[in-house]
């Protein structure tokens, strides 16, 4: 943390460049509720760019301030409920100062003991806060033990605040990703930054701490046509030249067959990748490195690193034949248990999902932080479960966390921190910009080529094709359907991933819609399985599921409000009533017929045609052909809305 956080002839000079109220209050003893705000946020080094113009709840607050109220309300710091006025220009309480100060460094008091030496402390209103200062030296008492937390705060016990902040504490900088799912580019109009940006991020905090990582969480070598077509070597290298420290392995990593991650751990990162409950099957070791042991402010810091126990339903069961995904928690106990005792400290890196690191946290004692991935859930700070902190980034490069650790006389004391998202002044990092601009044109020149146009936009996002019918999904099924000869079709929409928009249509955007290598096969079912299969597609509606099942040559109506396994209510094949006990030949992709997404009993299937052909592929030739495009028919209907 850098020295001497805060002087008064600093702190001046900071004012000067302010409008009012901020000139004004040049040579007042006494600091106002906003000044405060803007300093504190300012010296914790919390980014409030990407807020600038925020609708925020208060009427009374500067323009100048309104990036720093909308980011403190978004970390908690501030309670949006407080009314119409911030009190912007009122002088702040010594107590209110330790309040917001505590909240946004998130520490929490060993207990309230500390408070009966304070001789007026029927004056203090938050005890919990309060306590915490004292207890970390962030604040002393008077010589008569009194704390006088309603006197109005003034510029030389700001300095002093800060001062004590520097002198009791070490800190240590962690950038992190989750999720990025390919998205190496920059991509405005989704907010997607890229990893030039990212970098950019990253070397701004390393060159306000020396001691700092750069982590990644997983699922980032697969998902777009500029890692997909170099099988994940794009984002390898960038990721080397941006200075990773470790990352863990992603369910959708393993996308190029596990040998391939293998290769580019061993061959290409230059940095580990890490999964300690992975394992091969035959001999029960781990596939890659456990953990990394890091040196931090001289102390040990174990990284453990944790893959989804869904990985299998979750790829195609190929691509990790011959490995075994052991649960979680079990896992984490175990890792715990045996390395915890020759560290100082201990965080997991996880792609496992925030529902996952609640139980670990609930259940595992001894983690002092998870950085996870997965879910593609946004944390705007640290949730604390237990006695472990919890963070996550969102996905895609939409976000990334920037999470502040706090050592205090060499323990665990908080991880306080942000999501940094997009905004005009953030710049790319120039060596990595000409790295992923070198594979971009690689790729698109490949990906230039027209195959066809197409009269409107083909739906393919996910809040579209994991919940309901869409024309995409009519297509890529009717597509299947047309090569194989089967009765029907039915692809899972967690495969889709993009939009076709009108016009010309390129190879490029066909892939982009159909990122994964999976290949057009025919099964043999009988109709009970294929009731089965329709059940299991609406079991989580109206939730986003990536099992939910695009349809050809079937009609059918499910009531939401009904128990899982129990929705469908009318459902007829090529317009007949279904035959539970007639075989059905079905088009479908090699991942729902190895038992993907959960659909084990299709794997009990006949299989009668195997054509070799990516969806990619048949969706290309279908739009090439110039048919015309299936509308939303009816196909899926749902009541109970």
């Amino acid at each position: 943390m850098k020295k001497a956080i805060l002087s008064l002839i600093s702190f001046f000079l900071v004012l000067t460049c302010f409008q009012t109220p901020f000139a004004e209050a040049k040579g007042k003893p006494h600091v106002t509720k906003e000044e405060y705000l803007i300093t504190l946020l300012d010296e914790l080094e919390l980014e409030v760019a990407m807020y600038e113009g925020a609708d925020v709840p208060f009427s009374d607050v500067s323009k100048e301030a309104i990036p720093y109220i909308e980011a403190a309300i978004r970390m908690d710091i501030l309670d949006n409920t407080l009314g119409a006025e911030f009190g912007a220009t009122r002088p702040i309480s010594k107590e209110e100062a330790y309040v917001l100060l505590i909240r946004a460094l998130q520490l929490e008091p060993s207990n309230l003991d500390v408070l009966k030496k304070v001789r007026d402390q029927r004056q203090i209103t938050y005890p919990a806060e309060v306590a915490a200062a004292l207890e970390y030296g962030l604040v002393v008492l008077e010589k008569n033990n009194k704390l006088r937390p309603k006197t109005k705060l003034t510029r030389t016990e700001l300095t002093d605040m800060f001062e004590r902040l520097d002198e009791n504490f070490e800190r240590l900088s962690i950038v992190h990703t989750n999720d990025l799912h390919g998205r190496i580019l920059p991509n405005e109009s989704n907010g997607e930054m890229g990893l030039a940006k990212i970098a950019s991020i990253a070397n701004s905090v390393r060159e306000s701490n020396s001691e700092s990582l750069l982590l990644d969480l997983g699922d980032t070598f697969h998902g777009t046509n500029y890692v997909n077509f170099n099988e994940g070597e794009a984002a390898a290298e960038a990721m080397n030249l941006m200075g990773y420290d470790a990352m863990v392995a992603g369910n959708h990593d393993f996308n190029f067959g596990y040998e391939r991650l293998v290769q580019i751990a061993e061959e290409t990162l230059a940095f580990p990748l890490l999964s300690g409950n992975v394992l091969k099957t035959e001999s029960g070791n781990t596939l890659f490195s456990t953990h990394q042991i890091v040196q931090i402010h001289d102390q040990k810091v174990a990284l453990i690193g944790l893959t989804a126990s869904d990985t299998p339903v979750k790829t195609h069961p190929d691509n990790i034949k011959g490995l075994t995904f052991t649960d979680e928690v079990e896992a984490a106990q175990s890792l715990v248990n045996q390395i915890a005792p020759t560290v100082d400290h201990v965080f997991l890196l996880t792609h496992i999902g925030y529902g996952v690191d609640r139980q670990i946290a609930e259940q595992v004692e001894g983690i002092d932080l998870i950085l996870g991935g997965h879910s593609h859930t946004t944390l705007e700070s640290p949730v604390k479960v237990n006695d472990t902190y919890i963070t996550q980034a969102y996905e895609h490069g939409k976000a990334v966390g920037v999470t502040y650790v706090l050592f205090h006389q060499g323990e665990f004391a908080s991880a306080y921190g942000q999501l940094i998202r997009d905004y005009p002044g953030l710049t790319a990092d120039p060596e990595v910009e000409n790295l992923l601009d070198t594979y971009k044109k690689e790729v698109e020149d490949a990906l230039a080529e027209v195959i066809g146009t197409v009269p409107e936009r083909l739906v393919g996002a996910r809040e579209f094709v994991r919940t309901q019918e869409s024309n995409l999904g009519n297509l890529i099924t009717d597509a299947m359907r047309d090569m194989t000869g089967a009765d029907i079709a039915f692809t899972n929409g967690g495969g889709i991933r993009a939009n076709i928009e009108a016009g010309d249509v390129t190879k490029g955007d066909v892939i982009a819609a159909f990122p994964f290598t999976n290949t057009v096969i025919a099964l043999e079912i009988t109709g009970e399985q294929l009731f089965q299969s329709l059940e299991h597609s609406v079991r989580l509606a109206p939730a986003e599921n990536g099992g939910f099942l695009q349809v050809s040559g079937v009609q059918m109506t499910y009531d939401q409000t009904k128990a899982p396994g129990e929705r469908i209510i009318d459902l007829t094949v090529n317009g007949e009533p279904l035959d539970k006990n007639k075989t059905y030949t079905v088009a479908t992709n090699d991942f729902l017929a190895a038992g993907g997404d959960g659909y084990s009993w299709l794997a009990d299937g006949t299989l009668v045609i195997d054509t070799g052909e990516l969806l990619s592929e048949a969706a290309s030739r279908y739009i090439a052909s110039g048919q015309p495009i299936p509308p939303v028919e009816g196909r899926i209907q749902v009541v109970g809305q």
